[in-house]
């Protein structure tokens, strides 16, 4: 649907407008496709984040900084994100032997399990963006490479 539709606007003064607020209106849709998602499986976005980030470490550790400046919404408080899980059990903290203000976080066996729950139900998430074929899917993100510059 196009984005005047959506929110109910004859037209916009520029392209760069139009695409702006349809932008920050898509990105909202996407969240409400993903919130539901990882809730359905105990977890929200950013504490998914966390855990593919460890993951593509796995079995090394991850420092704080590390995670902090891999993460998609950079503005998430990781301190409190890696408690939540620790909670959960899918990851540990420790404090790095050769630097000791260094603090190291590394995936648990319950947390790549509880990753592999959440890749198995993938599927179901993608049928969400099934409106667009492969090709689509490739240039769209791609438009979004060259956006970002």
């Amino acid at each position: 649907m196009r984005i005047e539709d959506e929110i109910k606007q004859k037209d916009f003064k520029d392209d760069y407008r139009r695409l702006l607020v349809n932008l920050l209106f898509t990105n909202n849709w996407v969240n409400q496709q993903l919130m539901p998602f990882f809730r359905a499986h105990g977890l929200t976005l950013q504490q998914h984040n966390v855990l593919s980030i460890l993951r593509g470490q796995h079995p090394e550790p991850v420092c704080f900084g590390d995670i902090q400046c891999r993460m998609a919404d950079r503005s998430s408080n990781v301190t409190r994100l890696i408690d939540k899980l620790i909670e959960k059990q899918y990851v540990t903290r420790d404090i790095c032997q050769s630097n000791r203000r260094m603090i190291e976080v590394r995936l648990t066996e319950k947390g790549l399990q509880k990753l592999q729950e959440v890749n198995e139900d993938l599927p179901t998430l993608y049928q969400r963006f099934d409106n667009l074929s492969h090709e689509e899917a490739v240039l769209v993100s791609n438009m979004l490479d060259k956006l970002r510059g």
